[in-house]
């Protein structure tokens, strides 16, 4: 932290200024002479530039979009919109974008033929009266004016192919009679051409090729020259793209308003008539090429839905051959009846064959013929029943006769062989019968199967035919369809309309251009700018401080006064009763030192700078005369001892100094003198230059000098060597109170100043302050600021 006190920081509040608006403007117009001539040549440039340009035109006017969004241009086409016939839309915004492009602007310049541009160009007046003109043809020409239309003495046509190749501009100029003759002057190759034609050429050969030229009728009343410059329509596009404005009245119109810059008024209002044309021109082609197209379509879908259809209904034929399919409805209701009765059958036919497996095995597996075999056992076979029925009739007749007769009675041997031929009539009778239920469970089964085969291929069939059925409506309704477009169609082509309408007359709004009131401020402006620039320049580039508002802005080091310069080669200017500017200006440094200085025991001034040249010296005398006059014991101490020069400012001896007293070679008591200029100034000077100042500096005994010395002085000064070139001062500022760092206006280096204030920041010199010296008090902007202090007594 700097070891400044209250009062000190006091001070430095007291320094911080606002801007000081007036002294600015002193500070410029100090040049003044630097502003008229800036002024007087922007002005003359201004006029000059308005007398040679052209001027330009504005053309207005007004469109309406359709809109299929915003609902601008809504007409019958809305209805074959609706019915499907056009299916493009309109959107302002799209149709906006698309005026914005070149391709539009490029086919509305090469039909006005505006690529080639015709301009009035007439010599300088000097060169017309002197008749120079007729035999400098090349000499520099004014533009006077663009011609268009009617005023055109002659139009140049030019091959389209030659156009499109077009890589360079051609310029010419031609020199029309009123006779109808024509004289063209140009250069080509960097070589010159001079071409003559009659009234009767209709083709002129150039070396850049040939032109057909179109006379006007009637010609031209006196001769003129004009200059043709023949440039490629995509590049005159892009111009005229750029000049061209357009923008809706609001958000939500379809209204779009139209503004065109150009060199001449008829041409604008044509370009504008032509390119709203050539717009719709384009829409109505883009449509009709629309509709062609879908005609085409229409046609080519239909000759093939045609075939397709064809190709539909052969298919159903022939899937209904295959499947032997008539109605597949009634079809399924005979399937489902069969498949009932046929299971029925099934049924049955398995009940007969477990019925009669059942006594076939136990028929089988019967030994004797005891028992009798089970009769109504649901066995729909009638002979068998009755073979069965007659077994066990015999059965039952043998059990009965068995109890009266024995085994070797006839009648029992009969009964028995007859009952074993009907037993065997009956095993017979149950195997044959099994195996035709077999065979008929076998044909059932089968015709069963068939059925519900026939049955579940019903729904892919069903299925099948009816996907074949659908494709046939399909193609049925969309062939009847396009049939039906076809012939709106023929309704769409007679209905076309163009995407945009005139709303508004094309209105020439006079010249816009160049604005000579917004010109002439502009270069009075530019003239007040440039001496501005230069000055900022000049002290941006100046490598030293000139003024207290400089040095401010370059360092944050308090600035404790200035010193006025001096015209003569005094030393010591301070002088008593002395009124005049220095003395002035001294008596406010050491009014400033003063309330720094805020008590007796501080009393060691360092006094400091940057190079030699700085008026170190010069300043620390003044100083010590000013504070000498207040009735002070002031003593200058001369520690730069490298190279000193207070004993010749003062004309003293300098043998015996301070290098002598540290070196223990002179006593105390010979040290001081009396400085020869005032009674209440001494000096102690600094004696022969030592091999070794710095160590000298260092001995504990200058510290004790020092101290000794505050004692017998109100003031003590010491003159020190310069910080930028040895570290004296550095070594110096363990003695030193307050440390006065001496800045020479247009002589110390910016870069020293810079350096300073780095040791102010790092707090390497105590309680620093700046003190500018040699100030030119002459300039207008101190005399400016003098008189303002001096009219509130220096404060």
């Amino acid at each position: 932290m700097k070891n400044y006190s209250t009062v000190e920081e006091e001070y430095g509040m007291l320094a911080e200024k606002p801007i000081d608006v007036v002294g600015i403007l002193m500070k410029y117009l100090s040049y003044w002479k630097w502003f008229l001539i800036s002024l007087f040549l922007c002005l003359v440039v201004a006029a000059v530039y308005l007398f040679y340009t052209l001027p330009q035109y504005k053309v207005e006017t007004s469109i309406l979009f359709k809109d299929d969004q915003r609902g601008g241009g809504a007409s019958e086409m809305n209805v074959f919109k609706e019915m499907g016939v056009i299916r493009q839309k309109n959107n302002v915004d799209n149709e906006i974008e698309i005026l914005k492009k070149s391709l539009i602007v490029e086919r509305v310049v090469r039909k006005l033929g505006v690529y080639a541009s015709y301009t009035e160009i007439k010599p300088f007046k000097i060169i017309q009266l002197t008749g120079l003109d007729k035999f400098l043809p090349d000499f520099p020409k004014r533009k006077m004016r663009i011609l268009y239309g009617d005023e055109t003495p002659v139009l140049i046509n030019i091959a389209e192919n030659t156009l499109n190749n077009l890589e360079k501009n051609i310029v010419f100029d031609v020199w029309i009679t009123p006779t109808g003759d024509y004289e063209f002057f140009g250069d080509y190759n960097d070589k010159k051409y001079r071409v003559k034609a009659s009234s009767s050429d209709s083709i002129v050969a150039f070396p850049f090729g040939s032109l057909k030229l179109v006379k006007r009728n009637p010609g031209p009343v006196e001769s003129k020259f004009v200059r043709v410059k023949i440039e490629h329509p995509v590049n005159v596009a892009a111009r005229y793209l750029n000049s061209l404005e357009i923008e809706l009245t609001s958000k939500n119109s379809s209204v779009a308003n139209l503004a065109l810059t150009c060199p001449n008024g008829m041409l604008g209002k044509d370009f504008l008539e032509e390119y709203i044309n050539t717009y719709n021109e384009e829409g109505i082609r883009d449509q009709i090429e629309l509709a062609d197209k879908t005609s085409q379509l229409i046609d080519d879908h239909l000759s093939k839905l045609s075939e397709e259809l064809s190709s539909v209904e052969t298919q159903v034929q022939d899937y209904k051959q295959s499947q032997g399919l008539t109605d597949i409805a009634s079809q399924a209701d005979v399937y489902n009846t069969q498949s009932a009765s046929v299971g029925q059958m099934k049924v049955e036919a398995e009940t007969q064959y477990s019925i009669v497996s059942s006594l076939n095995n136990y028929v089988q597996g019967k030994r004797d013929h005891d028992q009798l075999i089970p009769a109504n056992s649901g066995i729909n076979s009638e002979a068998l029943t009755a073979q069965i029925n007659a077994y066990n009739d015999l059965v039952l007749e043998r059990n009965r006769l068995s109890r009266i007769a024995s085994s070797s009675n006839q009648s029992m041997i009969d009964l028995n062989n007859r009952i074993e031929s009907t037993f065997n009539s009956v095993k017979s009778g149950l195997q044959n019968e099994k195996n035709n239920l077999e065979i008929q469970q076998r044909d059932i089964s089968a015709m069963y199967y068939r059925n519900n085969a026939r049955i579940r291929a019903i729904p892919r069939q069903e299925r099948v035919y009816s996907d074949i059925k659908r494709q046939q409506n399909i193609k049925e309704e969309l062939f009847l369809y396009l049939l039906q477009k076809k012939e709106e169609k023929y309704m769409n082509m007679a209905s076309v309309e163009p995407n945009t309408k005139l709303v508004d007359n094309i209105r020439l709004l006079g010249a816009v251009s160049p604005n000579r009131r917004m010109i002439g401020l502009l270069f009075f402006a530019l003239g007040l700018v440039i001496p501005v620039a230069c000055i900022k320049i000049k002290d941006l580039l100046r490598y030293q401080v000139s003024d207290k508002e400089e040095l401010e802005e370059l360092t944050p080091v308090p600035i404790l006064g200035e010193i006025p310069q001096v015209s003569h080669s005094e030393h010591i200017v301070i002088r008593e009763n002395n009124n005049d500017n220095f003395s002035e200006m001294m008596r406010l440094l050491r009014a400033n030192l003063l309330f720094v200085i805020d008590s007796k025991e501080k009393k060691v001034i360092n006094m400091l700078s940057s190079i030699s040249g700085d008026g170190k010296t010069f300043v620390t005398i003044n100083m010590a005369m000013s504070l000498a006059l207040l009735d002070k014991k002031v003593l200058i101490v001369e520690l730069d001892i490298r190279k000193p020069k207070l004993s010749d400012y003062l004309g003293i001896d300098n043998k015996k100094g301070i290098t002598l007293y540290l070196s223990g070679n002179l006593n105390k008591e010979e040290l001081v003198k009396p400085s020869g200029v005032h009674p209440n100034l001494s000096v102690i000077t600094a004696g022969s230059i030592p091999p070794n100042p710095n160590e000298l500096l260092a001995k504990p005994l200058l510290d004790e000098l020092i101290s000794d010395l505050r004692r017998d002085f109100d003031f003590i000064i010491i003159d020190t060597a310069p910080v930028g070139v040895v570290s004296d001062s550095f070594l110096l500022n363990r003695l030193a109170d307050v440390n006065l760092y001496v800045i020479r206006a247009d002589y110390t280096p910016k870069k020293f100043i810079e350096d300073a204030a780095r040791y102010y920041k790092e707090d390497k010199l105590t309680r620093m302050y700046f003190v500018l010296n040699s100030v030119n008090m002459n300039a207008i902007a101190y005399r400016y600021g003098y008189g303002k202090k001096y009219g509130y007594g220096y404060a």
